[in-house]
Order: C-alpha cells, then sequence, then structure tokens
C-alpha cells in the first residue's frame, strides 16, 4: 500500500526536526523555478470548468465589524480555514484566515495586541477586537470568468492556499481553495515520485510543547499543520493544526476550568489536549499522483512521508502536489 493511517511513527535518523523558533529554514522544493515558465495547461484535465464551477460556494463570509470571538465560532461551525470579510452590501472587504488567529492568539506580531492593548485579559481580547486589526485588506482575488490555469498561476504565484471569487457585480460570489484545485487536475500516473517534491526538513514540535509553542512555530514558518514528536522515543505521536486551534477557541472548549482572564493559562495547556494522533502518510516512492488521491479522499491538506522502515522521512502538502503537476 502506498498510504495508510498510523500512529507512532519513529523518525529516521536521516531528518532533524526543526522545532526551534529560533531555527534557520530552507525549503526544500521550489514552487516556481527561475530557469523555466511553468507548463500549466500539461496536467489539467480539458473542459474543467471556469471559476463559477470551481468555486465552493456560497463561501462563508464574515461582516468586517465582527469580533475576533464571532470570527473564531464560525470558523468552528462550518470548519473552513479562513472567512471572506465583507461589508453590508457583500462586498469584499479583506480575507481572516485560521493562522491569522493562530498569531492573535499566541503565535506572532498580533499576539502584541492582546499583550499591550488588553493586558493578556483573554475575553476582552476576543470580545473586544474586530477581525479588522488582523485580516488582510488588500486579498488577491478572482472572477467567475477566470479559466483555471489563471487561478493556478495566481495562487501559487501570491503563495495562496484559497482565494475569495469575485462576481461582475464585485459580489462575493464563492471561494476556492488549494484542495478544490487539486480535485479538477489530471494526477494518476504522473511519473513524479513523492520523493521529488517532499520537504524533508520537518517542522515540529515536541509532546512536551504548549499551544503557544506550536502557535509561534505556526506562525513563524507559515505552516498550517505540524508533527508532534514524543520526546522520549522521537516518534510521531499526532498532527496539530491551525483549525484545532480554531476549534479549541472556537468550541469555547479553551475556557472551561478557567481560574483567570490571563490567556497564557490557555496558552501553558499541552499541546497534546488538542492534537490530533491519527498519521494520514504516503511512502516516499509512491507517485505524486497517490498523494493526490489520499489527500481528497482523506480531506486533508499535507501527509507525513515515510520510507519503507516506516519512518517519517518528510511532508508533502497540497501545494506541493499542485505546483509539481503544474510544472514541467
Amino acid at each position: 500500500m502506498s498510504s495508510r493511517r498510523m500512529t507512532n511513527i519513529k523518525v529516521s535518523k536521516a531528518v532533524k526536526p526543526v522545532t526551534s523558533i529560533s531555527s534557520k529554514y530552507s525549503i526544500g522544493y521550489r514552487y516556481i523555478r527561475a530557469d523555466s515558465e511553468p507548463n500549466w495547461e500539461q496536467k489539467i484535465r480539458e473542459k474543467t470548468g471556469d471559476a463559477n464551477i470551481i468555486a465552493s460556494k456560497p463561501a462563508i463570509t464574515i461582516n468586517y465589524n465582527s469580533t475576533i470571538l464571532e470570527a473564531l465560532e464560525k470558523m468552528h461551525q462550518h470548519n473552513v480555514r479562513g472567512l471572506i470579510v465583507t461589508d453590508t452590501k457583500q462586498s469584499l472587504k479583506g480575507i481572516v484566515m485560521a493562522t491569522d488567529l493562530v498569531n492573535y492568539l499566541g503565535g506572532g506580531e498580533f499576539y502584541n495586541i492582546i499583550q499591550k492593548r488588553y493586558a493578556k485579559n483573554l475575553f476582552d481580547a476576543i470580545r473586544n477586537e474586530k477581525i479588522s486589526s488582523i485580516m488582510n485588506t488588500m486579498p488577491v482575488f478572482v472572477k467567475t470568468q477566470h479559466k483555471l490555469t489563471e487561478i493556478i498561476k495566481i495562487m501559487a504565484f501570491n503563495n495562496l492556499g484559497m482565494i475569495p471569487v469575485i462576481d461582475d457585480q464585485n459580489k462575493v460570489f464563492g471561494v476556492i481553495t488549494e484542495h478544490d484545485i487539486v480535485k479538477h487536475i489530471t494526477y494518476k500516473n504522473t511519473g513524479k515520485k513523492v520523493s521529488s517534491i517532499m520537504t524533508s526538513n520537518i517542522v515540529a514540535a515536541y509532546d512536551n510543547d504548549t499551544l503557544k509553542r506550536a502557535a509561534q512555530l505556526m506562525s513563524l514558518y507559515g505552516f498550517r499543520r505540524i508533527p508532534v514528536i514524543s520526546l522520549s522515543s522521537s516518534e510521531i505521536t499526532g498532527i496539530v493544526s491551525a483549525k484545532d486551534f480554531i476549534n479549541y477557541f472556537g468550541s469555547h472548549s479553551a475556557f472551561k476550568n478557567l481560574i483567570s482572564y490571563d490567556i497564557e493559562q490557555i496558552l501553558s495547556t499541552p499541546l497534546t489536549q488538542i492534537m490530533k494522533k491519527e498519521i494520514n502518510t504516503i511512502n516516499e516512492n509512491a507517485d505524486v499522483g497517490d498523494a493526490a488521491t489520499e489527500m481528497i479522499n482523506s480531506n486533508t491538506n499535507s501527509l507525513i512521508v515515510i520510507n519503507d522502515n516506516n519512518e517519517a522521512v518528510g511532508i508533502i502538502t497540497e501545494r506541493d502536489v499542485l505546483m509539481s503537476l503544474a510544472l514541467r
């Protein structure tokens, strides 16, 4: 089998996980090569639809005057990675992603708002602060008439995992994610091995790390999901994602058993409390098309890459798959 669901995967000795928030990190696979123009039409199925067909619709939107708490609750309710921010006329005002909220809740520079403006008072910080403070106010978007090849170009060159779709009246029509794109690409028998496009520098947290540590790693390195490694056995025991953070706060589970309003209390929670223990894997010698199929079937955007000894040797994401199929 080329793919499977596993628990407790040993990390290969050849892999040195990046677990420091100050480590230098280099991507093992360049999405856009400087020496050649991507052949965007090469792997696209004939007669795929335009943006109005590909898009998930209606888009899950939120008003720009909404609070951080409302955004958390809405993302949790609809199980989405981002929200399209609109005004009262449903015109595009911005976009807010799960990673922006992780950044705000302890991971990055947005956390300064909680520290300085709210003196680390969690409830005030999420009930009073508007999403306009952390949203992207100039989001890249596509029109309903855009072709799939054009959409891939725009998402690739702007390093986007999600993009709004706007109609002729400049109203929000829908949203397109990497997952939507991968489903519209011919991916069987690509002739490329997973090992040729995977990232071998695994950014990971340890099982004794806190939510704050995981949030910092995600914000620093720009990943939505990171593996969790056992400090004692060097095994990957789970995966923690930005959406796990969203669900923890958006479901109000984070507020149970609080003894103070200090957000640092919640951020000191062991990340093992919110991580998923089931790990989706793919063999390093599998075809990239098999990885795409596994991601679609498992509704995940990343897979841990293992060797024939069931040792973790890297990680592959939907973006890796998408760009490998688009490039010659």
